[in-house]
């Protein structure tokens, strides 16, 4: 080869580095390109990933929170009510997991969606959401799919109880001024509102001039918390939660002086129960003011009187009223009772095609054995009143033989619902009807003897109206159950709505209202209390249409002034709303959650008053636990 041929076939040092430089930045550019695209494909397949862990995340919560509702009672498909309805936390769970694109039957992705009942807490729900999240780009990188799960938990609040602690929620008239001081009331559709029942009379009562009001039952059909039923009133009647215990006989629910009956007509009312043939040996209140004020502002006119109405249901669900199931209903027409101190005839039937005719008292052994609708407990789901001259109708539904056996309740939760009608029992809306009903209701063993049941609970449900006879005596003071807060609700805001309380004369001229914590206290937050004056209507709330009587900015304790004739604060025919923190350590011991109303007043006040109450919380009861 020549030089020539030598001289063409190498380039020399520079040719020969140049390409060296340049095959190098060929695998620099390679390499970086390949980073590149593996970064982009990494953010891709992490951000894929990012979502359905979010998604995960989400469907867990929507689908405990959606099925909780339905623990403890109703936890597997088995239970659900109706069978088949998909009623149940777990059917209710892997539905709001589905609807948020998490499906069991989707294998392929790996989809897995768990409820599970979280022990120690019967409230609550626990749903684990997990499914395989894809890899796109870094497959190609050995990269697999992999799992992401997520698990949430939800609770419940059950309703908070209103009334007092144990079996039974107000006062006989052997109780009255001795172990118990107040008792229920319901008034009919003519009242005037003013006089302490803000939901049973007309809206109208008092007229629109002087405040109508917008005021239902939180249970009733137009809250949309019923099915509609023409056997109870759509705007919903005064409920009350029973819970019969498991392990013990069973239980019976009784209603004292079921029958609407004002005896006071003559000037000298009934005192005493209607238990014994012998006066002497009748259990009675302390007399003075402690009597039922049934022919308060009354007149003797048959269609001014109440006819009441106690449906019975047994509970599925403590949040769904459409599960519940009626049981049984009875109706009594009203009497005037003001000849109750007679031999004979004691009883004038005012209501019904019986009306006009009277019903004689009759005992054996001393005992009585007809009228027990009057000053006497019954069996509210089986009393046929024999002998009451037609007074009761009792209706008992094809389910009730499946909750009851010989009359004696099932274990289990219960709701008795009171409405209140015309004098014949037909409707809930005649201005005429004036009645101001007053009763009790207790929850006793299912023995022969219907015994005292210790571990039964009776209490109003959402709200409830009273009457309290009292007198303030030297201390210038009243105090009475309201209601009961468990540890569950340490950390929420409770709300207490009352409706014209402390509506009543003092000899020092004003009347002040306190709650008071477990321990005694005057309910008090660091966080502040707010107070506000709503008017005639609770939705005056919603729309900022209130007085502000104290603001949580500077306010520290749940008190306020009811009425001062120096200043005109008033809460006649008004409603007063408190909201009242509850402190996070908040952990009384059981059987010490019972908070309280308390009047402070003149010393020596004897004053009576009806107050309607409802207790909430500000937010809902069903959350997440974090």
């Amino acid at each position: 080869m020549s030089a020539k041929d030598r001289s063409a076939s190498n380039d020399g040092p520079e040719p020969r580095a140049l390409r060296s430089q340049l095959g190098q930045g060929i695998v620099v550019v390679a390499l970086a390109g390949t980073l590149l695209i593996g970064g982009v494909g990494l953010a891709v397949d992490m951000l894929v990933g990012y979502f359905y862990s979010v998604a995960a995340e989400r469907a867990a919560a929507a689908a405990a929170l959606s099925g909780v509702v339905f623990m403890p009672d109703q936890f597997s498909p088995s239970n659900a009510m109706p069978a088949g309805s998909r009623n149940d936390a777990t059917d209710r769970a892997l539905d709001e997991a589905r609807r948020n694109g998490f499906d069991n039957t989707d294998t392929i992705n790996g989809i897995l969606v768990t409820p599970s009942q979280v022990p120690g807490y019967p409230n609550r729900l626990q749903v684990s959401v997990q499914r395989l999240a894809p890899v796109f780009f870094m497959e190609a990188l050995g990269f697999r799919p992999y799992l992401v799960k997520k698990i949430a938990v939800a609770a419940f609040l059950p309703p908070i109880s209103l009334g007092e602690p144990g079996s039974q929620l107000g006062a006989a008239l052997g109780d009255l001024g001795r172990t118990s001081f107040y008792f229920m009331r319901t008034e009919g559709w003519g009242v005037d509102r003013g006089y302490g029942d803000a939901f049973t009379p007309s809206p109208n009562n008092p007229p629109a001039s002087n405040g109508a009001s917008d005021d239902v039952h939180q249970i009733g059909y137009v809250n949309a918390t019923e099915a509609m039923d023409p056997t109870v009133s759509d705007r919903g009647g005064y409920n009350f939660r029973i819970t019969i215990p498991a392990g013990g006989p069973g239980g019976v629910i009784q209603i004292y002086n079921a029958v609407y009956a004002p005896d006071g007509f003559s000037g000298i009312p009934n005192f005493c129960d209607n238990n014994n043939q012998n006066p002497a040996l009748r259990s009675c209140s302390t007399g003075g003011n402690t009597w039922y004020h049934e022919d308060d502002e009354m007149s003797a006119v048959p269609t001014s009187f109440s006819a009441m109405r106690y449906s019975l249901y047994r509970v599925n669900n403590l949040f769904i009223r459409g599960t519940d199931v009626l049981l049984s209903q009875l109706t009594v027409l009203p009497i005037n009772a003001s000849n109750w101190a007679l031999g004979s005839n004691q009883y004038l039937i005012m209501g019904g095609t019986n009306r006009g005719r009277t019903v004689t008292q009759q005992y054996s052994g001393g005992l009585p054995t007809n009228m027990l609708i009057y000053h006497n407990w019954i069996d509210a789901a089986t009393y046929s009143g024999p002998g009451d001259g037609g007074l009761v109708s009792l209706r008992q539904t094809g389910a009730f033989s499946t909750y009851d056996q010989a009359g004696v309740l099932v274990p289990g939760t219960y709701r008795l619902r009171v409405d209140t009608l015309d004098n014949n029992g037909r409707t809930f809306t005649s201005l005429n009807t004036l009645g101001k009903k007053g009763y009790a209701l207790r929850a006793v063993n299912g023995d022969m003897n219907r015994t005292s049941c210790a571990t039964c609970q009776v209490t109003a449900w959402d709200d409830m109206c009273f009457f309290t006879p009292f007198d303030a005596g030297s201390g210038g003071s009243f105090t009475m159950d309201l209601f009961k807060l468990t540890r569950d609700y340490a950390g929420l805001t409770v709300t207490i709505d009352l409706w014209d309380v402390g509506d009543i004369s003092s000899s020092n001229g004003s009347v002040a209202i306190n709650i008071l914590n477990p321990s005694g206290a005057v309910a008090s937050s660091p966080l502040g209390i707010n107070i506000y004056d709503l008017g005639t209507q609770r939705s005056n709330l919603a729309t900022r249409q209130y007085t502000v009587w104290a603001s949580a900015a500077t306010n520290r304790l749940a008190s306020f002034v009811a009425y001062n004739p120096n200043t005109g604060q008033s809460s006649d025919n008004q409603w007063i709303h408190l909201e009242i923190p509850v402190p996070s350590s908040y952990n009384p011991p059981p059987g010490q959650e019972w908070w309280r109303l308390q009047y402070v007043t003149g010393a020596g006040t004897v004053a009576d008053d009806t107050v309607t109450v409802a207790v909430g919380l500000k937010g809902g009861p069903v959350h997440l636990i974090p």
